[in-house]
């Protein structure tokens, strides 16, 4: 009796651990060099063709970078100045939040009956049943084009939201609002409630929506980030950016003071930033010396 205990009990933590793997872990398709991650800002890996990525990463890609990452039917393909990173949660009704700063991602999605998967961008979220989209940061904006599908967009400071389908996409600015476009037809845009972005745009210190006097509160249905580290960071191969904490609460992450002034390795050398770590070899900037 008690080995049939043991056993099933071995059984049980296989199982277990297997699940857990696979749960919010992609593997690596396709990987070209200047492509890093990391799972706690600090200490930074080469992304190599058949690495698994584990649950919680970032991810950054170098201006020659590029990475598809794969699990199952899924896949999601970074292109060249990147930073993002992926949380999966849940078990049986698997979640997975793709926290967007700039760059451009290539997502193929399963698709299921209910939604469970979103993009965290400075200034729209995307959710997301079961499509084929692009979605694409900068400094002031961010835009959403469907392939396949339908992506529901809404804008966080204007307080838009429009359904996105085939041929059609919607574009978020910080100042102006959501502007929506079709190649048959326009999506209609209504009304939402305003909330705060959970990740703010390159070279800020405060999200979409937040004034610099509310400090670390937030209001609406996200919650903000916390300026819980000043760890500057530079990619291997040339992936010159800064990295100043994340905040989270709950499920929600969100990037804290991000910019692209961090210190940079290989092939593109980036200036030492305010808060970043090593040496600035930009003679365009006047930071030369030692970050802090």
């Amino acid at each position: 009796m008690f080995r049939v205990f043991v056993f099933f009990l071995v059984l049980f933590f296989f199982a277990t651990a297997s699940a857990n793997a696979v749960e919010g872990d992609w593997q690596v398709a396709k990987a070209s060099q200047q492509v890093n991650f990391t799972v706690d800002k600090r200490n930074w890996m080469a992304v190599r063709t058949g690495d698994i990525i584990p649950n919680t990463a970032w991810i950054s890609t170098g201006p020659r970078g590029r990475v598809q990452l794969v699990r199952g039917v899924e896949s999601i393909s970074f292109q060249p100045n990147t930073v993002a990173g992926i949380f999966t949660s849940g078990f049986s009704e698997r979640k997975t939040e793709v926290v967007q700063q700039t760059g451009v991602l290539d997502l193929e999605i399963e698709r299921r009956s209910k939604p469970h998967t979103t993009v965290q961008t400075p200034f729209l979220a995307a959710v997301v049943k079961g499509t084929n989209f692009r979605v694409s940061v900068s400094k002031s904006a961010a835009q959403v084009t469907v392939n396949r599908g339908l992506v529901q967009v809404t804008s966080f400071a204007s307080g838009q939201g429009a359904n996105v389908g085939p041929g059609q996409g919607a574009s978020v600015d910080g100042v102006k609002g959501m502007t929506v476009s079709g190649d048959v037809s326009t999506p209609v845009v209504t009304a939402v409630a305003p909330s705060v972005a959970r990740v703010p745009a390159v070279g800020t210190t405060t999200l979409n929506r937040q004034t610099k006097t509310d400090g670390s509160k937030a209001s609406g249905t996200s919650s903000s980030a916390s300026n819980s580290a000043d760890q500057g960071w530079g990619g291997r191969d040339g992936t010159s950016r800064s990295f100043n904490g994340e905040g989270r609460n709950g499920n929600h992450y969100g990037a804290d003071n991000s910019s692209l002034n961090g210190v940079g390795n290989g092939d593109l050398h980036g200036n030492a930033g305010d808060n970043g770590n090593g040496k600035g070899k930009d003679k365009k900037d006047k930071n030369k010396g030692k970050g802090k």
